[in-house]
């Protein structure tokens, strides 16, 4: 017996011996033990699913190995099974939401925290302080890679067509578009696959950023990607799916985009009219579902790595170039 039992004891018996209730002392105790006891047996086997050298298939529930992107006992695909490692431990934090949507999830979610622990520079215009919550001053969004035509066009910094993508001008901006990124990021993760997802939202950010730019417009926001993902979707409503239900929510969805966009002047409706047009084309140019033979599977796994690294140079790019 622990020293806490041994005390909750004591006090009960001491409850007991002048006429109170100690057993139900004893009860409430016994069940935050039991209670604390299932949290932890939940913690250990969420910390052993994340080193498991094996992964199940939906379809015939084999064990495969962590790393195979089809079954090798039925040949099934196994698109959108979260594998041991990071992917599965964001999709058991954000139960229903897919490996690559919770990762750029959390990616924006921690470049926007980084932004707010950053100070303002000197002499910046705009927000200080927690003010910066509902606006993130301009100084500190060109330094961690808003989009500005001058800088992307006149003096080469091509990666700010790429960073925008990840950044937020404040809290209620990267609550919307992370909504809007919950809503359309796993059901195109479902229907395309992960490789694809990735590569289409990157695609659709830089296409939409380039058609902003190209005018000058200063801009952020993952919406030119998640505008990419409407496109993309709409066509594959109309050319795959065959749904009333869906056909409708789509173009539902396309024609708000379109309101929203031009309705408020501070939406950067190039950005978003940009996007929308790269995930159309994307959907006119790519059927749904999985690559037809092994070598294509191969060819997507190969452009979606190359869109991350591609990032990841334009973040180091931005780093060694401050601005």
């Amino acid at each position: 017996m622990s020293f806490a039992d041994r005390a909750v004891e004591a006090v009960a018996k001491f409850l007991d011996s002048v006429g109170m209730n100690g057993t139900r002392l004893r009860w409430r105790w016994n069940q935050r033990q039991r209670l604390i006891g299932e949290q932890g047996a939940r913690a250990e086997q969420l910390w052993r699913s994340t080193r498991a050298p094996h992964k199940m298939c939906p379809h015939c529930r084999a064990l495969v190995p962590r790393s195979a992107r089809r079954c090798t006992e039925c040949g099934e695909s196994l698109r959108g099974v979260a594998s041991p490692g990071l992917t599965r431990v964001l999709s058991n934090l954000l139960p229903g939401i897919s490996g690559a949507t919770s990762l750029l999830v959390l990616v924006n979610g921690l470049l926007f925290l980084l932004m707010l622990m950053v100070p303002a520079p000197a002499g910046s215009e705009g927000a200080q302080g927690f003010q910066r919550l509902l606006g993130m001053d301009p100084g500190t969004l060109l330094r961690f890679g808003a989009g500005y035509g001058q800088l992307t066009f006149l003096y080469g910094e091509w990666w700010r067509l790429i960073t925008p993508i990840f950044l937020h001008g404040g809290l209620l901006h990267i609550a919307m578009n992370t909504y809007a990124l919950l809503q359309l990021g796993p059901l195109t993760e479902h229907t395309y696959g992960r490789d694809r997802f990735v590569v289409v939202y990157l695609l659709s950010g830089v296409g939409g950023f380039f058609a902003s730019q190209i005018f000058g417009t200063f801009t952020v926001g993952a919406s030119a990607s998640l505008s990419g993902l409407v496109g993309l979707l709409l066509v594959y409503a109309y050319r795959h799916h065959g749904g009333t239900t869906f056909k409708q929510v789509m173009l539902q969805n396309a024609i708000l985009l379109v309101l929203v966009s031009f309705a408020f002047p501070v939406v950067d409706w190039r950005a978003h009219m940009g996007g929308l047009a790269t995930g159309a084309l994307f959907g006119l140019a790519v059927r749904p579902g999985s690559p037809r033979s092994g070598a294509g599977e191969r060819a997507w796994t190969v452009a979606a790595g190359a869109c991350v690294l591609l990032v990841l140079v334009a973040f180091w790019q931005l780093a060694v170039h401050p601005r």
